[in-house]
């Protein structure tokens, strides 16, 4: 882990990033066919992830956004994805990946960033589409990005640089979270890898109870007929209690500056 005490804020990163980002062309919703342009609170949340900077590399590693619905998430998830495919934090072979909990959330997180790229001849001549696949590649440097869901098989072998997990709070388990998480370790790049996970209701996941204690290994090997309780809602849990952590820790830093 970091020591971030002395970490220093690199605004020119951030800013580049919201610059790029800007350029984009809203694709529907609110704003279509306008460039796209950020919210106060979501250039705080871009800042807040990019700016701080420890000999050369982002300090931040994981990032929680959490907004109400038809908001522009979405969006949001797809400008962020192309920021790093083609964008100021494009890396040569990077791996891109926005994750969802079924297939149909996955493809509208691909289907918003595709218009984005069909509506900008530059970016459409630096991308290459694979729709069949929910994939883009970019031309120069050999990234990826792919839209992935936790229904589709194994996804083990991924060396992600960038991980988006939309709706997390919803996870029926965290499988696919976990393999992706502990997957980021392989990768030794200039640039530390970073995993936003933007939420869209966090505030209405319930409080959580203890996840039930496993039942004693002698006697599960003793009734091989015996089902063990589901994992899922123990995963679920667990999954919760980090949200709820994460975004608690991130209050009281965003207190503390707010007061100094």
């Amino acid at each position: 882990m970091q020591d971030s005490s002395q970490a220093r804020r690199d605004r020119a990163r951030a800013t580049a990033v919201i610059k790029f980002i800007e350029k984009l062309t809203v694709p529907s919703g609110k704003g279509q066919g306008e460039p796209f342009k950020l919210e106060p609170f979501q250039k705080l949340f871009i800042r807040a992830v990019y700016e701080p900077q420890l000999k050369l590399r982002r300090v931040v590693r994981r990032a929680i956004l959490s907004m109400a619905r038809k908001n522009g998430k979405t969006a949001l998830i797809a400008a962020i994805v192309l920021a790093h495919l083609v964008g100021p934090e494009a890396i040569v072979h990077g791996e891109i990946y926005s994750a969802a909990n079924d297939r149909d959330q996955a493809a509208i997180v691909y289907k918003f960033a595709r218009q984005m790229v069909d509506l900008d001849p530059e970016l459409g001549q630096m991308i290459e589409l694979v729709p069949s696949t929910k994939t883009m590649i970019a031309r120069r440097t050999g990234s990826v990005y792919r839209a992935i869901s936790a229904e589709a098989g194994t996804k083990h072998g991924y060396l992600p640089s960038l991980v988006i997990y939309d709706e997390l709070a919803q996870a029926k388990n965290r499988d696919l979270y976990d393999v992706l998480d502990t997957s980021f370790g392989a990768r030794d790049e200039p640039r530390v890898q970073q995993q936003v996970v933007p939420l869209s209701a966090v505030d209405k996941i319930p409080a959580a109870p203890a996840p039930p204690a496993a039942p004693p290994a002698a006697a599960a090997a003793a009734n091989d007929d015996a089902k063990p309780p589901p994992p899922e809602k123990g995963d679920r849990d667990a999954i919760q209690r980090e949200v709820r952590s994460l975004i608690a820790s991130a209050d009281r830093i965003g207190r503390r500056r707010l007061s100094s």
